[in-house]
């Protein structure tokens, strides 16, 4: 009897390390294990990866005029339209607060990972129904995709991340994909930003 309660808590707290308890959705833990699973895969059949990163357009104004238990209802059903508008193949995780990623094992080419992001931004640009409130909500995505010997995690979620950044600079409710030369992560940014500061010479 012991032995089953143990395992039984053990599952608990497996489930509890790879689920975001807010959403349902799988933890950054799990988007790891994945992507390291999609990556292998990739290599092996000479496919190719991407990653999408999702973020909801001005959340923190959603909190503040609704309310955060409207806005814990707007991620729930954030997390339930993104896990309806990509295939069951792939993976929909939450890293935090409104950020979301998806990852697209096994795509040929990049156009497959723009029709995904189109259905995502399509999906999420309507209205959450709280309580008897009507609450407006669009996404920006960003675009990282990877093949042959350019597959790595690390530089797929940059790029990912250097995408959305821009298509919130272009008016948010929108996907860019990343451009080598073009994009750039918030951070390289912010690390440019200093490196200028500190050879301006001070009055």
């Amino acid at each position: 009897m012991q032995a089953v309660r143990l395992r039984e808590s053990e599952q608990r707290f497996r489930h509890l390390a790879q689920h975001d308890t807010l959403t349902g959705l799988a933890s950054r833990l799990v988007l790891e294990e994945r992507m390291k699973d999609a990556i292998e895969n990739a290599r092996r059949h000479h496919t190719g990866l991407a990653v999408l990163m999702v973020n909801l357009d001005e959340f923190k104004g959603i909190n503040d005029t609704f309310g955060h238990q409207a806005g814990d209802e707007v991620l729930r059903v954030t997390a339930q339209r993104l896990l309806e508008a990509v295939r069951t193949t792939d993976t929909v995780v939450r890293l935090g607060g409104d950020e979301f990623v998806v990852l697209l094992p096994e795509i040929r080419d990049s156009r497959a990972a723009e029709l995904v992001a189109s259905a995502v931004v399509s999906s999420l640009s309507r209205q959450v129904r709280f309580a008897s409130m009507e609450i407006e909500v669009s996404a920006s995505v960003g675009i990282g995709t990877a093949f042959a010997g350019e597959l790595d995690t690390e530089s797929l979620m940059q790029h990912a991340d250097a995408a959305v950044y821009r298509a919130k600079n272009r008016g948010r409710n929108c996907f860019e994909v990343f451009a080598a030369g073009r994009d750039e992560s918030p951070q390289e940014k912010q690390r440019e930003q200093d490196d200028t500061e500190s050879v301006v010479p001070k009055a």
